[in-house]
C-alpha cells in the first residue's frame, strides 16, 4: 500500500506473524533438544559399577577398636560415585550401606561365596563398560604401604584400566595432594573371584595398607578418601576416552 506521501507501508497479518513467531521458538526448541538427546538416551548411558567390598557381618581388614575396612571402602565408594555423576555416567552401587549382600545369591554355599556371587550377578548385569572393586590392604609388615590395583591375568582391558587409574593415582594423590614423588602405585594381576567371574572390564583397588601407621591415618582422613575418590574417577575418565 502507498500512502499519500509515496511511501509504503506493508500490513502484516496478526496471524500470520502469531505463526511464524511460534515456527522460529519450536524450531529452537528442536534444534536444542537434538542437540542434547545423545546425552540422555538410554541406548547411549555409559554404566560404571562400584563395587565397596565387605559391609555388614563382614567388617574385613581392621579392628572394630580402630577402623574397619567394610566403613572405608563405602566412604570412598560414595565419594567415587558423586564424581562419576558430575561426569553424567550412570552409576550402580553393588551397596550404598553397611550390608553384606549374600540374601542376593541363590546358590547353596558359604555367605562369603555367595556375597561373591551377588555382586558379581550385579556387575554382570548392568553391563557396565568398567568396574571398581574398592578394598583396604593389610600386612603383618607395618612398612608396606602403597596402592595396589588388580587385573584378571590376560585381560587387556582390565590392564588399561588399571594403567590408567595409576597414572592418575601417581600424579593426583601422590604427586599434587600428598608430594610424594618416589611412591608409586602398582599394577598386579591376580585371580580374584570378582575379577575372573565377570564379564567386563574391571579392577579391584587395594586403596592402602590399613596396617601401615601412616595410611592408617590417612584412611582417617575426609581429604585423603576425597583424593582418592577423585583420582580414580580420573582414571576411569581417560580409559572411556572422555
Amino acid at each position: 500500500m502507498k500512502n499519500r506521501d509515496g511511501v509504503y507501508i506493508i500490513r502484516f497479518n496478526k496471524k500470520v506473524l502469531l505463526t511464524i513467531f511460534l515456527l522460529i521458538i519450536l524450531f529452537i526448541v528442536l534444534k536444542g533438544k537434538f542437540r542434547t538427546s545423545k546425552i540422555f538416551n538410554p541406548e547411549n548411558q555409559v554404566n560404571i559399577v562400584i563395587d565397596p567390598g565387605h559391609g555388614g557381618i563382614d567388617g574385613g581388614t581392621g579392628d572394630v577398636r580402630d577402623i574397619l575396612e567394610k566403613d572405608i571402602n563405602l566412604e570412598v565408594g560414595l565419594k567415587l560415585k558423586k564424581e562419576l555423576l558430575v561426569e553424567n555416567y550412570n552409576v550402580i552401587m553393588t551397596r550404598e550401606k553397611d550390608e553384606s549382600l549374600e540374601e542376593l545369591s541363590n546358590i547353596k554355599t558359604s555367605r562369603y561365596r555367595k556375597d561373591l556371587d551377588a555382586r558379581k550377578t550385579i556387575i554382570n548385569e548392568n553391563q557396565p563398560l568398567a568396574y571398581v572393586s574398592i578394598h583396604v590392604n593389610a600386612s603383618t609388615k607395618t612398612s608396606a604401604r602403597g596402592v595396589k590395583i588388580y587385573h584378571f591375568p590376560g585381560s587387556v582391558e582390565g590392564q588399561r584400566l588399571a594403567e590408567n587409574i595409576k597414572e592418575s593415582i601417581d600424579e593426583h594423590l601422590y604427586k599434587k595432594y600428598l608430594k610424594e614423588d618416589n611412591l608409586k602405585s602398582e599394577v598386579l594381576t591376580e585371580n580374584y573371584y570378582i575379577l575372573r567371574e565377570t564379564k567386563y572390564p574391571g579392577v579391584l583397588i587395594e586403596i592402602g595398607f590399613i596396617t601401615n601407621p601412616e595410611e592408617n591415618k590417612l584412611m582417617k582422613s575426609k581429604k585423603y578418601k576425597e583424593k582418592i575418590a577423585y583420582a580414580i574417577k580420573k582414571g576411569i575418565v581417560e580409559f572411556l576416552g572422555k
